[in-house]
């Protein structure tokens, strides 16, 4: 069974992130990261509490977009950019042009309103990366360091110190290759399972899905469900046959 970490932080809610198995080395590497200077508690608070402001401030201007509702809004690159710009040019010159509900006013407040927030994204992203730089180099530190408490279990685990086995288990699990639920099956590994489930040596289901390439491509699925010791282990393949 896949298990679930949760990780908790003061200033955002509980997420839950899958565990990724990882690859176990003989000698997992001990060499520190370069030092880094660490920003103060009291620095990571303020900036905690300066973003949670900035974000109730836009949630009083800023509504709520479904992701149907950016597709149906225009958005800007440099191509339309360049549009409006060249427009505002043209109505500045034959405001004659401009319907009666639209005054150049308004049209130049739209575009600077347009700017000044395309700059403040185009600020925050930079911030984005900033963030990102110090959330990879501290995992680095953090993994760096579970990885060091690791080799020394396992070594006490294989001295047979007290208590060193039970902790090395509990942590080698990560180490370890899992069967994904949806691997590409054989033919030969379909046929094999095929005669077990015929000479009633499995218990298990094979679904066989086609249909035949017509205007569009064609659709060819294999479901081989196997169950071993039926009580306690049940592999699921799901995937194309691979000839």
């Amino acid at each position: 069974m896949t298990k679930k970490v949760t990780k908790k932080s003061a200033s955002a809610k509980a997420g839950t992130t899958k565990t990724t198995m990882l690859k176990e080395t003989k000698n997992p590497t001990t060499k520190r990261p370069p030092n880094n200077p660490d920003m103060p508690d009291q620095t990571i608070y303020e900036l905690n509490r300066d973003l949670n402001d900035i974000r109730g401030t836009l949630d009083n201007y800023s509504r709520h977009l479904r992701a149907l509702d950016r597709k149906r809004l225009n958005g800007v690159g440099i191509k339309k950019l360049g549009f409006i710009e060249r427009t505002y040019e043209h109505a500045l010159e034959n405001e004659e042009y401009l319907p009666h509900y639209l005054t150049i006013q308004r049209f130049g407040n739209d575009i600077r309103y347009f700017i000044d927030f395309r700059a403040l994204l185009d600020l925050t992203r930079q911030i984005e990366e900033k963030l990102w730089n110090i959330v990879i180099e501290s995992a680095d530190v953090a993994y760096t360091d579970a990885l060091e408490y690791y080799a020394y279990v396992r070594e006490s685990a294989k001295r047979r110190v007290d208590a060193a086995e039970a902790i090395y288990n509990d942590l080698s699990v990560f180490f370890k290759h899992k069967r994904t639920f949806h691997e590409e099956v054989t033919e030969k590994q379909l046929k094999r399972d095929f005669n077990a489930l015929l000479h009633s040596k499995k218990d298990g289901i094979i679904q066989i899905e086609n249909v035949k390439p017509k205007l569009v491509g064609g659709k060819h699925k294999v479901v081989d469900e196997t169950f071993n010791n039926t009580a306690k282990y049940k592999s699921v393949v799901d995937g194309e046959i691979v000839e």
